[in-house]
């Protein structure tokens, strides 16, 4: 594994497109997507809401709605990676989910510095951030009610920005981003090498 890793890192460097269009069309890349999507809802509903009794806040139960969009995206190209319209799909899919997740997560974060203002010395205005509302009816996309139908892993029962977790001071709002910072930079070369090879595939057709 760790022999193909380095050819793979070789290949890319002496032809970064070319190894980038092949990659895409593999299902191994897919396969490390859904993983990373699985340990991340495995340890939000395991480690933190179960292990350390953390109940999700609303923003919380978003987050986890936009991994199980990425995840759905991963498992819908891996049925077929060359198929393009199932490409075309699942990428559709994990770029909603990225940048939905994204947005819940700076708000989270948001959240989470008017929470702990008074730590800091700071109130409410000084944070910039204002009141941290949290609802406990959430409003999911397509009015799809999934706190009905998984409460577990989606009714939120905890305040947003209240949890004190930190790991290397960074909390767990902030980590978020960071996962999606990694998957936007992950999936962006993959798009990219997905719409050059679609476009070599539409020239040469015609």
């Amino acid at each position: 594994m760790l022999n193909k890793l380095k050819l793979w890192i070789a290949d890319l460097k002496a032809n970064p497109l070319p190894t980038l269009e092949a990659t895409q069309e593999a299902r191994t890349v897919w396969v490390v997507m859904v993983a990373a999507c699985v340990f991340l809802l495995g340890s939000a509903m395991g480690y933190f809401q179960v292990f350390l009794e953390m109940d999700p806040c609303e923003n919380c139960v978003y987050i986890r709605f936009s991994q199980f969009c990425i995840l759905i995206a991963g498992v819908i190209i891996l049925v077929n990676p060359k198929h393009n319209v199932l490409k075309l799909l699942g990428l559709v899919l994990a770029w909603y989910g990225i940048i939905y997740g994204l947005d819940k997560a700076i708000i989270l974060s948001g959240q989470h510095v008017a929470s702990h203002a008074a730590d800091t010395g700071l109130d409410l205005f000084q944070s910039g951030q204002g009141a941290n509302a949290c609802s406990l009816e959430p409003t999911f996309p397509l009015g799809l009610p999934l706190h009905e139908w998984l409460p577990f892993e989606f009714a939120p029962s905890g305040i947003c920005g209240e949890d004190d977790w930190s790991l290397f001071g960074l909390n767990m709002a902030q980590y978020c981003i960071i996962s999606y910072a990694v998957f936007i930079i992950c999936a962006l070369p993959l798009t990219i090498a997905f719409i050059t090879k679609t476009i070599k595939n539409l020239k040469s057709a015609s």
